[in-house]
């Protein structure tokens, strides 16, 4: 007997020795050898890949901030084989490009929207959408390829069934779960929770589908999470988190991928609505997320998704219109805290955790400098530095005048255009 008759003699003795359960644990052994297929997924965004098949994908924002628009854009992607164009107005995703040749089927099973609203969305937004795409020009037509359904009238439990019983009826590639959250009656339902993620992953492996979950962020203005338990589970679970957001007063849609556990998109999606045709059309960045006017003259012209300069979330608050403004105090403590700095490094410094421009810059420091927040004293080298005030340096702090603003040696020195 030759070697590996002798080695499969030997494994078949091994294997009617063990347990049901060892038999599954070496089903489930995962070596460097062991022959797995490649992930499979249907999109690229920016020509990264993204939306993997038999794994579960979050799309997630505030009410009202472009989820299902979001949402409805993907559903037109699945038609599309070439990128969408990259122009000011361009319909559909900016940069988002099916995988594969063949066109993607689609199963969008809504629970929020009344069934007008969700007949509106795809017959007056989708359908619309898909008849501009120069590529379908007169081939596929877009309706036979999506499965839509509306479930808002139905007990959560039915929805749940159901929903399963459709996956596995139509075999779709693409599953837009919209929302997630009505498929439970409490949505912090811990037990409950792990339950339908557990179905819903297995759910999406078993047929072989992208399975998006479309779910809504808390409520605070700056708490970002996912809501209740069931949003905790499923940011647990995803392959990728997709977060939407609307910023006023512009109204552009942004869409940014918070989360991944292979490909990083390093740039953003910007979107807002065509007045006259109420389509989706890709645009540039809004103000918040470009620094400041400074850095907008210098990109006047930036190109639809990418990603400018912006400034750091955590060091600012935003008005009733939605306007950022400047923790500056903030900004300039923990600038200073560890000590007084030249001001060149603690403009270096505060434009660094901001991640501002320098016309920004000019303007708080004049104003923390006006109203007694820093303070500039000579140093034991005879040089001026910045600090926080102090019952002492407050008394002997010396006036500043507007040339130490721009010219950073003599504000290092201490001297003035006089001296």
């Amino acid at each position: 007997m030759n070697d590996t008759a002798l080695n499969m003699v030997r494994q078949s003795v091994m294997e009617h020795a063990m347990t049901d359960d060892e038999r599954k644990l070496e089903h489930l052994r995962i070596t460097r050898d062991k022959v797995l297929p490649e992930m499979d997924f249907l999109f690229r965004i920016f020509g990264k890949p993204c939306f993997p098949r038999g794994e579960l994908v979050a799309v997630t924002g505030k009410a009202k901030s472009g989820k299902t628009l979001f949402a409805s854009m993907l559903m037109v992607g699945s038609l599309s084989p070439s990128p969408s164009p990259m122009g000011e107005g361009s319909y559909s995703v900016p940069y988002l490009q099916r995988a594969r040749e063949e066109p993607l089927r689609v199963l969008w099973y809504d629970t929020e929207q009344s069934e007008q609203s969700t007949q509106d969305i795809l017959k007056n937004r989708i359908l619309r959408m898909v008849a501009s795409l120069p590529s379908l020009t007169g081939g596929v037509g877009g309706g036979s390829s999506f499965d839509v359904f509306n479930v808002r009238s139905l007990h959560y439990e039915e929805r749940l069934r159901l929903f399963e019983a459709a996956v596995r009826r139509y075999r779709p590639d693409l599953v837009l779960l919209d929302g997630v959250r009505d498929l439970l009656a409490d949505i912090n339902d811990g037990v409950k929770a792990q339950e339908i993620v557990e179905r819903l992953m297995k759910l999406a492996q078993e047929a072989g589908c992208c399975l998006v979950c479309v779910l809504h962020q808390n409520k605070g203005a700056e708490d970002r999470n996912l809501r209740g338990w069931i949003g905790t589970e499923i940011m647990n679970k995803a392959f990728e988190v997709y977060a939407c957001e609307k910023v006023k007063p512009e109204n552009i849609f942004v869409v940014e991928q918070t989360h991944t556990r292979k490909y990083d998109l390093d740039e953003l999606l910007f979107f807002r609505m065509d007045e006259a045709t109420e389509l989706p059309v890709a645009c540039g960045a809004p103000v918040r997320y470009v620094a400041m006017p400074a850095i907008q003259q210098y990109a006047p012209q930036s190109q639809p998704g990418e990603r400018l300069p912006h400034m750091n979330r955590d060091y600012l608050t935003f008005d009733e219109n939605n306007r950022p403004h400047p923790k500056t105090e903030e900004l300039f403590y923990e600038a200073l805290k560890a000590g007084p700095l030249y001001y060149s490094d603690l403009q270096t410094k505060v434009m660094c955790l901001l991640n501002c421009s320098t016309l920004m810059w000019n303007n708080m420091f004049r104003e923390m400098r006006d109203h007694g927040v820093i303070v500039r004293v000579i140093n034991a080298k005879g040089k001026a530095v910045w600090q926080l005030p102090s019952a002492q340096t407050s008394a002997d702090a010396s006036t500043v005048s507007e040339f130490d603003l721009f010219d950073q040696i003599a504000a290092d020195q201490g001297v003035s255009p006089s001296s």
